[in-house]
């Protein structure tokens, strides 16, 4: 094999890697057309049975559908290497869609808040026939999510993609309010639009709320740290600076230590210095040893260690 092949051969990726990959593809795929269906099943059951629950249900499960499609999107750009344009990755990519899952979701969660305030005090005729529709709607919704958050949890739950840890973490919360969501409808069914009724249909539609405004804070507050390029962890930088202080004889000069997270990815530079008369051998079984080491206290990391001449003193 020529040295391209090699190379080639290289930056190819395993079939173990491609295996998982088309698994989460076709995770996410069911994702979108299960929840498609399942919104226009909530928004037929809304209007017919004028039921403001479900209504915010289809609202809130429209905006997600939408950005379920962008992630699918991003992610087969991932998965084919159509992300030469990031050159740490496409990690903070991943974070910038979730952080827009979170504000949406946010916007939505004020929403429906609003729309809970206004029907508490201004009920609305509800028809018998579309609650009834609307609790079966609700109880196919619950085994949807259920069983849609079970193939998310197995597609990724090696936590290597953000896409697929923030799709996880917003499944649990529509499978937590799906349950809520059966249960108002059920009363309002049962009650009809009398005073039970109409306060479960505002009761429910209010605790949607507060899980949506408080999956939107976590998302947001998740994504921000690799949106802002902040820093490492405390205990992730001491770990750096104990392999620093192992290697201190090796090297001349500590020129600079940088890091930041690229969505799940920690990414650490350093620049040591070296001494001109140093051999080239020498220098680079240094790097090599620092970077090793590193990557072994700091899993899944991305290491540079990058010499450079040290400056005369």
């Amino acid at each position: 094999m020529n040295r391209q092949g090699e190379a080639d051969a290289r930056l190819s990726p395993s079939a173990e890697t491609l295996a998982t990959n088309r698994r989460r593809e076709t995770t996410m795929t069911t994702v979108v057309l299960t929840d498609g269906c399942m919104v226009a099943s909530l928004v037929a059951a809304a209007i017919w049975s004028n039921s403001l629950i479900a209504l915010a249900e289809s609202m809130r499960g429209t905006l997600i559908v939408l950005l379920e499609i962008v992630l699918l999107l991003v992610m087969r750009r991932i998965h084919r290497g159509r992300t030469q344009s990031y050159d740490y990755g496409a990690g903070k990519l991943e974070q910038f869609v979730n952080f827009s899952v979170g504000l949406v979701m946010g916007l939505a969660g004020l929403w429906v808040a609003a729309s809970a305030a206004y029907r508490w005090w201004h009920p609305a005729d509800q028809a018998g026939l579309g609650l009834a529709f609307a609790v079966v709607v609700g109880l196919v919704n619950l085994v949807q999510n259920g069983l849609i958050f079970w193939g998310l949890w197995r597609a990724g739950r090696d936590g290597r993609s953000v896409i697929m840890i923030g799709q996880i973490r917003a499944r649990i919360a529509k499978v937590i309010s799906s349950c809520l969501v059966l249960t108002a409808l059920a009363v309002n069914a049962i009650f009809g639009d009398g005073p039970v009724g109409t306060a479960a249909d505002v009761a429910g539609s209010a605790f949607v709320s507060l899980v949506m405004l408080q999956l939107a804070v976590s998302m947001c507050r998740s994504a921000l740290p690799s949106l802002l390029d902040r820093t490492l962890a405390e205990s992730q930088q001491e770990l750096i600076n104990r392999s620093l202080i192992q290697h201190f004889d090796a090297y001349d000069d500590l020129v600079a230590v940088r890091s930041r997270l690229s969505g799940n990815v920690p990414i650490v530079e350093i620049v040591l210095g070296f001494r001109p008369d140093r051999q080239m051998g020498e220098i680079q079984r240094v790097v090599d040893g620092v970077a090793a080491e590193i990557r072994e206290l700091i899993p899944d990391s991305a290491i540079t260690v990058v010499p450079v001449a040290a400056v005369s003193r």
